[in-house]
Parts: C-alpha cells; sequence; structure tokens
C-alpha cells in the first residue's frame, strides 16, 4: 500500500505532504490517522491533490474541528484557489487557515 502521508518534522511544527491526487472519504480517514501524533502546529500540504470528494471534505471537516479543540493549531498549504474557495464555503478555512511555505520558514 502506498504511503498516502509523508510526515516532515521541526521542532513544535509537521508538515503532512499528503500524496495522492484525490481525498475521499477512505483516503481523508487514512489522513486522520497518519495525524494520530500531531505537533502544537500541523500544516497539511495539499500540493499533490487535484481533487476532494465532498466525503473527503466532510472528515476533512471533523478531523480539523476535532484538532483545534484539542488545541492543535493546523494550517493548509498550497491549496488549489478552487479548493480555497470550497474551504471557505464550509468555513474549514475557519479552523485550518492557509499559510504560504515562505511563512514557515520562520518555524525552521
Amino acid at each position: 500500500m502506498t504511503t498516502l502521508v509523508e510526515r516532515e518534522k521541526f521542532g513544535e511544527v509537521v508538515i503532512l505532504h499528503i500524496r495522492t491526487n484525490s481525498i475521499d472519504a477512505v483516503s481523508a480517514a487514512s489522513i486522520e490517522a497518519s495525524c494520530n501524533e500531531m505537533q502544537p502546529i500541523t500544516v497539511l500540504n495539499f500540493r499533490e491533490v487535484a481533487f476532494i470528494n465532498s466525503a473527503g471534505i466532510s472528515v476533512l471537516l471533523k478531523f480539523v474541528v476535532k484538532a483545534r479543540k484539542a488545541g492543535y493549531k493546523l494550517f493548509a498549504m498550497n491549496l488549489s484557489p478552487h479548493h480555497q474557495k470550497i474551504f471557505k464555503m464550509v468555513e474549514m478555512s475557519r479552523f485550518m487557515p492557509t499559510i504560504e511555505e515562505r511563512d514557515l520558514a520562520a518555524y525552521r
């Protein structure tokens, strides 16, 4: 089985590089499972993601809300303009705002 998420950790930050072009309920659940060792600041890198279906959005939204309630700061990176609009519509960007790679440099 291919790894859907590759972890890159430095200090209190972990970047989760999502290694699939499509997020559905199954891959979103796999992404959530790989987040069991979250850091105070967790960044989901969507660079390779071209498609997120409604089931994937639903699972991601539940995960994001749960992580924020647990005190983690979540960010989305390399989100396409289309997905940025969807994240705003479902209010996911409220719990997981976008961050630019250059802004992460401050944490490295």
